[in-house]
């Protein structure tokens, strides 16, 4: 293990694994890794100049990686905005539909399931909770997502 010991010998392993990540951004989805990569390889670069023990490296490594993934996570999303379908529904794919509520619908969080045609699929309410064994209306259609609105029986008073 003298190799670690020598400063060049660290600077050629984190440029390496720092081409590796960069690499395998190219199988692992996320962008996020390319950030690592970049990060590695300027603690390489900077290991080579400056004599720094490990831990320094590790440290300046996780800190750059942080504030690479931050800003430029960032500046990708402006380049590449995500996009969010919102489309109205036609009359058969749902809106007015009452519908059977399987898992709880949660107040704009997913998690929630509604049975629609014969078929569980994700739902969420913008008003409040709806307990699994309700009913619910279905309002519009996000992706593969339905906002729903819960409906009061008369009898449910």
């Amino acid at each position: 293990m003298d190799f670690l010991q020598n400063g060049i010998g660290n600077s050629t392993l984190w440029i390496i694994a720092g081409i590796t990540l960069m690499i395998g951004e190219l199988f692992i989805p996320g962008t996020f890794v390319v950030f690592l990569g970049i990060s590695a390889v300027l603690v390489g670069i900077l290991s080579y100049f400056l004599d720094w023990n490990i831990w320094i490296q590790f440290a300046l490594w996780a800190t750059l990686s942080g504030i690479l993934i931050l800003i430029g996570g960032a500046t990708l999303r402006k380049f590449f905005p995500s996009r969010t379908e919102k489309s109205p529904l036609s009359p058969e794919e749902g809106p007015g539909r009452i519908v059977s509520v399987t898992k709880d619908v949660l107040v704009e969080r997913k998690g929630g399931r509604i049975l629609f045609q014969g078929t569980e699929w994700d739902a969420i309410s913008k008003t409040r909770r709806i307990p699994s064994g309700r009913k619910a209306e279905i309002i519009e259609r996000e992706n593969l997502t339905f906002i729903v609105k819960p409906v009061e029986f008369p009898e449910e008073t």
